[in-house]
């Protein structure tokens, strides 16, 4: 029935019905039969490529269909307005708000639209009028009455101030920055819905931010933004965020046929995963806090101070492995943390939304939209740091180890400096630059043990060389007693007082089977001048005592 009226507003075309009309033209055309506006009070456009149309008895002001339905959708959202601010936000281009003003004029005269007061700078404050404005916007937003809220009737009597401070911090997010080079907008007023209440558990309390947007195409499937301008205490602001926590932390039933088979309470899902899927970061749905209406420092110490209040809110949970010897370092989870970013309405302006303007709390500097989001300390972040730990320190390692090679075979330790050698790994043998590995020191240790022996020998050798020179001289070769130097047969101690010949000439006895040496006994001549003074003989004694043992007689026998 409604695309039959259209087509008779429209008049006939050999497209079908309405086919020429756009579709902002066919909603604005459906808004008016909603309103029971006759087919003469729709105006036809002038030409093609205009904003301004022929006037018509139905809007004497002469503003466009498409026009008319963009303010009524854009007071759906904003709630309280001025021209300026429509103009900027629908019409950026326009040289002036008059088009605006015509089209507010027009929707005034049929009930849809109101002015309430004037802002502090003397601008025309503009809200949607009764039921018919709101379902009006509905219709174009494509919301029911429900969700459309209220008309703010009364707020322009006072200036609406803070209506205007989230006007202007929904006109920097669509439109982007000012400054030159500056990032541009994300997404159109539809992105954005206002003073939308969320009830706590229980139903008695609810959580009403300023705005709710929704960028899905560039991964932020929805931001709650809660505009101050300085006018409430820190903590007061700084309460907003547990009771956001709290809000997010409920859960209700999750109806996937997949989870059937489970237990009732591991079929729930967090609420907002279902109203707003696409997240993919760790954490609750993110919130700003865009602060105004003050100097710059105290803008800073004013979000600083709202960052310390809510710590627990936003901070979320310390983890640290002991093991990982990383003085300390750690990441946090923050899979029960709101996480908050902050900026100052001014800097938004100047930048845009994805400019380097936001403050993630707990996290240093000021960043794009987007890498604000991400959590400052995650796991990520710290396994890259400790690897980069463990890459240095083993490196470090690497070159210590380099150090220590072996002065001998050029060895080089793989793992460690010290290691457990030796009985059942009793002995500890740590490598020091210039050093030696293990075999080649137990080498070094067995060739200065021999060393030393040789020189002991050497020493007991030279002692009893010089020992057996004063002793009587070998019977048989007359040389030392000791035998010859360096001879196989040398005595390597003193030789003992009945010995009469060389090692060697007591070996070569025994090879031609002599038996004993028995030395010649003295002769009367001899015995007769010992008497008289000491024999120069130095076998004199061992000759009288062979003399003794083998007589003369016995010898010849």
């Amino acid at each position: 029935m409604i695309r039959h009226r259209v087509h008779t507003a429209a008049g006939p075309r050999p497209l079908g019905p309405v086919a020429h009309f756009t579709d902002p033209e066919q909603d604005v055309l459906l808004l008016h039969h909603v309103l029971e506006l006759s087919a003469a009070e729709v105006a036809e456009p002038s030409r093609p490529g205009r904003i301004a149309f022929r006037r018509g008895a139905a809007n004497p002001n002469g503003s466009t269909n498409v026009l008319r339905s963009d303010v009524l959708g854009a007071l759906g959202v904003l709630k309280v307005a001025t021209a300026d601010q429509l103009q900027r936000l629908l019409c950026p281009g326009a040289a002036s708000n008059k088009a605006i003003r015509q089209a507010l004029g027009d929707l005034a005269l049929h009930g849809l639209v109101a002015s309430d007061g004037n802002t502090k700078d003397r601008h025309k404050t503009w809200r949607l009028e009764g039921m018919a404005g709101l379902e009006a916007a509905g219709h174009v937003l494509g919301l029911p009455r429900s969700d459309m809220g209220g008309t703010a009737r009364g707020a322009g009597r006072s200036g609406a101030q803070h209506a205007m401070a989230v006007n202007e911090t929904v006109l920097a997010f669509v439109l982007g920055g000012s400054a030159p080079g500056a990032a541009g907008g994300v997404g159109t007023v539809r992105s954005w819905s206002t003073e939308t209440e969320f009830p706590l558990p229980g139903g008695r309390r609810k959580v009403r931010p300023d705005g709710v947007w929704q960028a899905p195409e560039i991964g932020v499937p929805v931001l709650m933004v809660e505009v101050d301008r300085s006018t409430m205490a820190p903590a007061d602001v700084a309460a907003k965020f547990p009771r956001y926590r709290e809000l997010f932390r409920t859960k209700v039933r999750d109806n996937d046929p997949a989870l059937a088979d489970q237990e009732s309470a591991d079929r729930t899902v967090h609420w907002w995963r279902r109203t707003w899927p696409g997240h993919t970061r760790p954490g609750y749905p993110p919130v700003a806090l865009v602060v105004t209406d003050a100097g710059p420092v105290a803008l800073a110490n004013r979000q600083q101070a709202v960052a310390n209040l809510a710590r627990d809110a936003w901070g979320g949970s310390w983890w640290t492995i002991r093991t990982h010897n990383a003085d300390g370092d750690g990441w946090r989870e923050y899979d029960d943390a709101v996480p908050v970013i902050s900026t100052t309405l001014e800097l938004l302006a100047e930048h845009g939304p994805l400019g380097p303007v936001w403050w993630r709390y707990g996290r240093q500097g000021r960043h794009s939209l987007l890498d604000a989001l991400e959590g400052p300390d995650t796991r990520e972040a710290y396994d890259e740091r400790q690897e980069a730990r463990e890459e240095k320190a083993d490196q470090e390692h690497q070159e210590w180890m380099r150090t220590l090679a072996c002065a001998d075979c050029g060895s080089v330790p793989l793992n460690q400096s010290t290691e457990e050698y030796g009985s059942k790994g009793r002995q500890i043998w740590t490598r020091r630059p210039g050093g030696r590995c293990w075999d080649c020191h137990e080498k070094e240790q067995q060739r200065r043990q021999e060393e030393r022996q040789a020189k002991a020998q050497a020493r007991r050798l030279e002692a009893a060389r010089a020992a057996n020179a004063q002793l009587r001289p070998c019977w048989t070769c007359w040389g030392s007693i000791g035998g010859k130097a360096d001879s196989e047969l040398e005595l390597t101690g003193k030789a003992g007082p009945d010995r009469l010949e060389c090692p060697q000439c007591v070996s070569d006895q025994e090879v031609q089977e002599l038996g004993p040496l028995v030395l010649p006994a003295p002769t009367k001549r001899e015995q007769v001048a010992a008497l008289l003074s000491a024999p120069d003989d130095p076998w004199w004694d061992v000759r009288v005592l062979h003399a003794k043992l083998h007589p003369v007689k016995d010898r010849a026998a």
